[in-house]
């Protein structure tokens, strides 16, 4: 072997090795920022009274009779869901979002519960009391909602079911919903803020930081994800629409700055034309905040819209 063949073959190998080194440290440095369960998650409900947070719609949650419920995932995580009994044939699962608790949406209980409905708010595969170590961002957290589907309806065959989600919960049931299987119990679903395009939200998300090129360190993640934990980011909601055949009401606040409203036009215009949807924005609110900013306005928009389609 020549001396220039020895040279190109050293810099292809430090070249081919640096690429590697790079892959691997960039995966797993944002595998562990972002799915990871963040310290301390795991025992948070021992160490922190839920009740504490003096919010209204909190202690009213509290105040009830709350039955823990137990879920083994596909996948043999137990998993945890907290359940409102108002001895109703009509149910609402409530999907909270990242890194949040079954409590986040205490506010979206009392309506719901309030207007005739037993109420589901579970606790998403690596969050709070449910186990798990990694969050996938909706992949195998729709996987986890078609099961909790399926217990409740073992529960109750008479169930009619709104499915509500809130920032990545949000993603989760859509997901869910505009599944060529999803149960025919299901007779709406309510997303608040959710994502369209996971790719497209971490790059946004990783914009926000002082990484350099934000693109391509998701890509490399994605890649890394796919290689290692067998989940990718580039599913869309708008791909998932095209099997859609429930009625979709979709909520968003025009100040959101960490999932853009864009997500929500998106998602809308994908709905198949021979599906009721409606869309609601509201200027003054930012992320998560539209159910807390316009509380009345809020429960009337759901519950004149689950009455359209649930007795």
């Amino acid at each position: 072997m020549q001396v220039w063949q020895i040279i190109l073959l050293t810099i292809a190998s430090s070249l081919l090795f640096l690429f590697i080194a790079t892959f691997l440290i960039n995966g797993a440095i944002y595998v562990n920022i972002s799915f990871r369960r963040r310290k301390g998650d795991k025992d948070f409900a021992k160490s922190e009274d839920p009740r504490a947070k003096k919010e209204e719609d909190r202690i009213w949650y509290f105040s009830n009779q709350i039955e823990e419920i137990n879920l083994k995932s596909y996948d043999s995580l137990n998993l945890k869901g907290y359940f409102l009994n108002n001895h109703s044939n009509k149910l609402v699962i409530l999907v909270h979002g990242y890194h949040g608790r079954y409590y986040s949406v205490a506010s979206q209980a009392r309506i719901f519960f309030e207007n005739g409905f037993d109420v589901l708010s579970i606790n998403n595969r690596t969050h709070d009391t449910s186990e798990g170590k990694l969050i996938s961002m909706g992949k195998r957290e729709s996987l986890d909602l078609d099961s909790w589907i399926d217990l409740m309806l073992q529960r109750n065959p008479n169930y009619q079911i709104v499915l509500y989600g809130i920032s990545m919960g949000g993603h989760v049931v859509m997901k869910s919903g505009s599944k060529i299987s999803v149960n025919e119990k299901v007779k709406c679903i309510i997303d608040d803020c959710g994502f369209n395009s996971l790719k497209n939200e971490l790059i946004y998300m990783t914009k926000q930081s002082p990484a350099l090129l934000p693109e391509l360190i998701v890509s490399l993640a994605d890649l890394y994800c796919r290689i290692f934990y067998r989940f990718g980011f580039t599913s869309t909601i708008e791909k998932c629409f095209k099997n859609l055949k429930k009625p979709i009401l979709f909520f968003h606040g025009k100040k959101d700055d960490y999932v853009l409203p864009l997500n929500t036009e998106e998602c809308f215009n994908a709905v198949p034309e021979n599906v009721y949807k409606e869309k609601h924005i509201f200027e003054d609110s930012s992320h998560t905040k539209c159910v807390v900013n316009h509380k009345e306005e809020y429960r009337e928009i759901v519950v004149n819209f689950v009455n359209k389609f649930i007795s």
